[in-house]
């Protein structure tokens, strides 16, 4: 069996068959599973490539998946459409399809051999724990995608001839040093400097002020106080939740579901887990592909020296990262995912292993009863609320809201008046109108007219414009708290401003820098020594405004919540060559990001010049709107 596989690794139908698992596996030429079949009008042209509605369709869904996973976001094809991702997607492809074409133009072609070589020299997720290549596998991929095994080969060459050409353009970049050094020398310049900031006794508490006082502030602030158009609205809107009560859960419905699914009502499972890290991605690849063939971790960490270890124990709300969270408790012990993880931009890539999984304590069915019949109910009010959806349409075709939401037994919510941003008169957001579509349209009507029924996420709801409250500035009678309040909050800040400036006209006329702070009630900081990256013993706003003053100058500066500091730079040092060296670590990335996309721009242009984009606009329009109009699924 074994030289029956090795033959076969030979053959000529090896390079037929052999390549896709290292581009859908390992992504490593950034693009996923762009090879989809063709149907409908074509939309876009290069030379002899074109994107038809079929596939935008099929990456566009692909992409509102991945947002979904990602950032729990539900978004539908017209929503993504309206935030332009759709055309985001299509530029994308048309990106991939100069590469493609200029390809053709010049000649350069993957070819079968190299196809089968990359794979058989790096791809594991086709072969089994011995190292044999299993043609089911592969064979299970290209149906899975809706090909055949040469429509599969062809669109992995293709994978790979955009890799040839990306990599001619961008693989020799490397930041030269002129380019580093400015940001080095900015960011790695130290200061010492000499520091006040105000005490409790520097600032007297501010006399209570007069009526004439308060409606003097008034009249010279009342732009503060002008208030913009404001509607008031009424809402009819149901959800699944307003069925539950219609779903009857009995008591041994509930506690079988509590047993069949125990660890969903325990406490947070333990998860003791690995972190290997690099800033080289493809060592953290290397490291991923040499566990996904099966060799133990210690074993594949001497393979590829240079990954950071890094063992930790952690539970569920200790990982801030949602996406990061959702992979460490998926894996199952003792596996590694199959892509690098990149917690931010210029982060480290990671790789992470799950040790030992500790479950969690059970909760008494008493304490969870609750969320259990709830748990149990929602998929048939669910349906519930879908089997209302025409009833309610019918209903909402003229009648009043009140008598809608009588006939369906929902109430109808009246909202106080809300500005363009859904905020009311206090600054509070309605929560029920934040990032709502319906809230321009509302913006549109007159007072007494509806809206047309808007569909969410499983929520239907209706909306009317009950009152436009015009705009308006009002009166001191209504405001006077708050002009008393600002007001003080102004002298307070004044007064800290004088202290501020009469230590540093003091340290100016011949005073020492402690004489100074202490006839202003200021309180001196030790000596501090830092760069620009930051120092707890200062505002952050302030420390930069420091390191706009010049050697020997000494001045006020503001923090973050408006506070008076004085500082006073007593000496200005260059960056070190240690430091320097440290620093150019930690810059090159975005150097080199910014030299890339710069180089990148000028890539496309030329693409664009050698082998331009053919587009159907009207075809493209029409794909768009298949998808705004009423009529649309």
């Amino acid at each position: 069996m074994i030289g029956g596989i090795r033959k076969f690794a030979k053959s000529k139908w090896a390079l037929v068959l052999l390549f896709i698992p290292l581009i859908v596996s390992f992504g490593i030429f950034g693009f996923r599973d762009p090879f989809s079949g063709v149907s409908g009008g074509g939309l876009s042209r290069v030379g002899d490539h074109e994107i038809h509605a079929r596939d935008l369709n099929d990456e566009l869904t692909a992409q509102i998946e991945q947002i979904r996973q990602q950032d729990g976001r539900v978004l539908t094809q017209a929503d993504a459409i309206r935030e332009g991702l759709a055309q985001q997607v299509l530029g994308q492809l048309e990106y991939r399809n100069m590469i493609l074409a200029y390809a053709d133009k010049v000649g350069i072609r993957a070819s079968q051999q190299a196809v089968a070589e990359l794979l058989i020299n790096r791809a594991g997720a086709f072969k089994d724990a011995l190292g044999r290549f299993n043609l089911d596998a592969v064979r299970a991929r290209a149906d899975a995608q809706k090909m055949s095994l040469k429509d599969f080969e062809e669109a992995v060459r293709d994978d790979l001839t955009v890799g040839y050409v990306t990599s001619a353009a961008f693989n020799a970049l490397k930041v030269p040093d002129i380019l580093s050094l400015p940001v080095i020398n900015y960011i790695g310049e130290s200061r010492t400097l000499m520091v006040a900031r105000l005490s409790d006794a520097a600032i007297a508490k501010p006399a209570d002020p007069t009526d004439a006082q308060l409606q003097a502030w008034y009249d010279s602030h009342k732009v503060q106080f002008a208030q913009l158009e404001r509607r008031r609205i009424s809402i009819l809107s149901y959800s699944p939740e307003d069925f539950l009560d219609r779903v009857e859960v009995t008591d041994e419905q509930a506690k079988a579901e509590y047993a069949k699914r125990i660890r969903d009502y325990s406490t947070p499972e333990t998860r003791e887990i690995v972190e290997y890290s690099s800033t080289d991605r493809n060592a953290v690849q290397s490291f991923i592909d040499l566990a996904q063939q099966g060799v133990a971790a210690d074993e594949a960490l001497k393979r590829t020296p240079g990954l950071a270890v890094q063992p930790s124990t952690v539970k569920p709300e200790q990982v801030s990262d949602e996406r990061y969270r959702e992979l460490v408790f998926a894996l199952p012990a003792g596996r590694v995912h199959t892509v690098p993880f990149q917690l931010s931009e210029g982060s480290p890539w990671l790789a992470v292993m799950v040790r030992s999984v500790t479950l969690g304590i059970p909760q008494p069915f008493e304490e969870v009863a609750g969320k259990v019949r709830h748990d149990i109910a929602l998929p048939e009010a669910t349906r519930l609320y879908e089997d209302e959806s025409e009833k309610f349409r019918d209903a909402a075709g003229g009648q009043p809201l009140e008598e809608i939401g009588k006939q369906f037994g929902f109430p109808v919510i009246q909202l106080a008046a809300v500005d363009k941003d859904g905020r009311t008169l206090r600054g509070d957001q309605a929560q029920l109108l934040a990032k709502n579509p319906a809230l321009p349209e509302l913006f549109t009507l007159q007072a007494g007219q509806m809206t047309n029924l808007f569909e969410g996420d499983n929520v239907r709801a209706m909306y009317r414009l009950d009152e436009i409250v015009a705009p308006y500035t009002q009166s001191f009678a209504e405001v006077k708290e708050r002009v008393r309040a600002l007001y003080l909050v102004e002298q307070v800040k004044n007064a800290a401003t004088k202290a501020a400036t009469d230590m540093v006209d003091a340290v100016k006329a011949g005073r020492t820098f402690e004489q100074a702070a202490a006839i202003s009630k200021m309180t001196v900081l030790p000596t501090l020594v830092t760069t620009r990256q930051g120092n707890p013993s200062i505002d952050p706003a302030a420390l930069q405004s420091a390191f706009e003053l010049k050697a020997g100058e000494i001045g006020v500066v503001n923090g973050q919540g408006g506070e008076p500091w004085v500082v006073r730079v007593d000496t200005i040092e260059p960056v070190t060559a240690a430091a320097a060296a440290a620093l150019r670590a930690q810059v090159a990335p975005d150097v080199s990001q910014s030299l890339e996309n710069d180089v990148r721009e000028v890539f496309i242009r030329g693409l664009q010049k050698e082998v331009p984009i053919q587009r159907d606009e009207v075809a493209i329009q029409r794909y768009l709107q298949s998808y705004l109009s009423p009529e649309a699924p």
